[in-house]
């Protein structure tokens, strides 16, 4: 009931707006006057110019022939108000049809419709609800193409390239991210934000390899934050892959004693020391799952016990992956198991998984790395 009172109070208040003007009809009802003041004024003033000449002001050709422009614009005057008179009623008349259609035809129009596509019996929807339904029934990948398809529209949508960037680094779609991140900079112009962030797409799109385009985006982003940590992260990576080591830690280690004691980046700084065989930083604490030494330990027991002594551990772990996705030294030591034990689809589906799952650009560096060197290919 409550609803139908609302529906008839919203129709009749939009009525009213419509109607109101309508009904007032102040541009026909003013023209009449307009003009008749003119006769008015043209009367009188044929009426001074017969005592002025009457008094001899001005003279009989004179009078005459101002007489005969008073008179000409005095016909003018009543032709044209009589025309607005006319025009009055037409308006007046046309009015009326439109507050007859207001009243009767868009109501009934609106209601036919409504009832027809409307759902009123339909329940409420809170917004967490219908968060939650788009979620599940439209996925990503959907919200991914309507955004998409706007920019194929609108390609100079700066903000809409840099929003969409880290969606698609976070899909594992590394190499349209380093599109979408070059777009945004062309159009939004250069930070030491948006370059690091296209040199990561760049480095995730070759498997972990600091390219050279890569390098120049993490150089152009010291340029403008000298203090910036994913650069110099990642330049020091690329003096690893060129064989300079100690440049590399040493860099590192300059990067990890700028580190704030929080900082969720100081983690992947200390493995990649403990990687590039570094002493300076300490060892990574250890985890569950098979080292290099339990499987080690596992050839030396029977065959039958092998083989069940690894698949626990490598199960465990996957678990503990399940519920802890975040962790990059577990899904490195999980890819590599299933590498060691043949079990290569296991293998790229944790390495795919890995790199949705851990949240640190570094450490999936470090996993990009790992898949390229066991020569693994990502899933899409």
């Amino acid at each position: 009931m409550i609803f139908w009172f609302l529906i008839a109070a919203l129709t009749a208040a939009a009525m009213l707006a419509v109607l109101l003007p309508l009904s007032s009809g102040r541009n026909a009802g003013n023209a009449v006057p307009a003009a008749a003041t003119d006769m008015d004024v043209y009367r009188q003033q044929l009426d001074e110019l017969a005592d002025d000449e009457t008094q001899g002001r001005i003279g009989s050709a004179e009078a005459k022939s101002a007489r005969a422009e008073i008179a000409r614009r005095l016909i003018a005057a009543k032709r044209s108000a009589n025309a607005a008179h006319a025009e009055g009623s037409d308006s007046r008349l046309r009015r009326r049809v439109a507050a007859i259609f207001g009243l009767v035809a868009v109501p009934a129009f609106a209601l036919s419709l409504y009832f027809v596509t409307g759902a009123p019996e339909m329940p409420g929807q809170p917004l967490a609800a219908r968060i939650a339904t788009a979620s599940e029934d439209q996925g990503i990948d959907k919200l991914v193409g309507r955004v998409e398809k706007h920019l194929a529209r609108n390609p100079e949508d700066g903000p809409g390239w840099e929003v969409l960037a880290p969606v698609y680094m976070r899909i594992s779609r590394p190499a349209d991210a380093a599109t979408a991140w070059r777009n945004a900079i062309r159009i939004l112009g250069s930070t030491a934000a948006r370059q690091a962030n296209l040199g990561e797409a760049l480095v995730a799109a070759q498997s972990g390899i600091v390219t050279a385009e890569a390098r120049e985006a993490f150089e152009a982003a010291i340029e403008d934050d000298p203090a910036a940590a994913k650069p110099r992260f990642f330049l020091a990576l690329a003096k690893k892959q060129d064989g300079d080591a100690a440049g590399a830690a040493e860099d590192w280690r300059a990067l990890l004693a700028d580190a704030p004691p929080d900082a969720p980046y100081r983690r992947s700084i200390e493995l990649a020391l403990a990687d590039s065989g570094s002493q300076s930083a300490a060892p990574p604490a250890p985890q569950p799952g098979p080292t290099s030494e339990d499987m080690a330990n596992a050839q030396s027991s029977p065959p039958g016990e092998q083989q069940a002594m690894i698949d626990g551990m490598v199960s465990r772990l996957a678990e503990r992956l399940a519920s802890e996705p975040d962790d990059a030294e577990g899904w490195l030591r999980l890819v590599r198991s299933y590498a060691v034990l043949g079990r290569q689809e296991d293998a790229k589906q944790a390495a795919t998984t890995a790199m949705k799952s851990v949240s640190a650009s570094a450490d999936r560096a470090r996993i990009a790395s790992l898949v390229a060197e066991l020569g693994i290919a990502l899933e899409e």
